[in-house]
């Protein structure tokens, strides 16, 4: 979102060792050089992580007073994260030899609002990757359709994806999150939540029944779903422990 956080690479780390699980950091292209990519990717092999989350970045505003680099999107980076897997670099535009192989395997994103998505994300697996997460939905009909537009023009999504829901912890949070790019909000959800006496009950229990539809209607395919709590962990830590369940 083009703010201002501590490297994920080194916070995964000192997750990575508290909590004993295994953690995959975000990587960004919109913040570092080519060069720079590969040096964080090497980084991150050395500190024992064995994925990556590779994203082309979101632009910063221009009251934001940074420019973006892009030298590279998330499709470009992650053939060099493959190469890296091989031994080779890009330094200067030409391939040199590693010493010692990186072991990365590579997730991208995918956004649902996106036009021709399916096409983006064909793209992304000719180019290497190997799981994906998508934006943050609640809309399950969305999901539906992103499958099927997929079959039906011979793409059909054979890579396992896992699906971003968000339980905001409040109604001002969920505002918010409705009003980011490439998120769409259906309107009898948001009716439901505008409406709702327990909004943090109502919220866990849409989530629940998006997640019910979507195992149902894409019961053939691998999936999972990714849950990104905004503004309370409580309420993120229910939602994981009924998906469990």
């Amino acid at each position: 979102m083009a703010m201002l956080r501590a490297s994920s690479i080194a916070y995964g780390q000192i997750a990575n060792l508290r909590l004993k699980i295994e953690v995959i950091p975000n990587l960004s292209c919109r913040d570092r050089n080519l060069l720079a990519l590969q040096s964080d990717v090497i980084g991150a092999h050395l500190l024992g992580h064995r994925g990556i989350f590779i994203i082309t970045g979101d632009a910063p505003n221009a009251r934001d007073n940074f420019k973006g680099v892009w030298e590279v999107n998330s499709i470009d980076l992650c053939k060099v994260v493959k190469g890296l897997n091989n031994g080779q670099a890009i330094v200067r535009g030409v391939s040199s030899s590693l010493t010692h192989v990186v072991d990365l395997s590579v997730g991208g994103a995918i956004v649902f609002g996106r036009p021709a998505e399916y096409i983006t994300y064909k793209k992304k697996v000719e180019a290497g990757f190997d799981y994906f997460i998508t934006q943050i939905t609640y809309d399950s009909e969305q999901i539906i359709s992103f499958y099927e537009e997929a079959e039906k023009n011979g793409s059909p999504v054979d890579k396992h994806v896992q699906i971003g829901i968000c339980p905001a912890a409040s109604l001002k949070r969920f505002r918010n999150v409705s009003r980011m790019p490439g998120i769409r909000v259906p309107v009898k959800v948001e009716q439901r939540l505008e409406k709702a006496l327990d909004y943090k009950r109502e919220m866990l229990i849409t989530l629940l029944e998006l997640v019910d539809e979507v195992k149902t209607k894409l019961n053939g395919y691998s999936i999972g779903f990714h849950v990104m709590p905004l503004g309370s962990d409580e309420m993120g830590l229910k939602l994981v422990e009924e998906l469990t369940r």
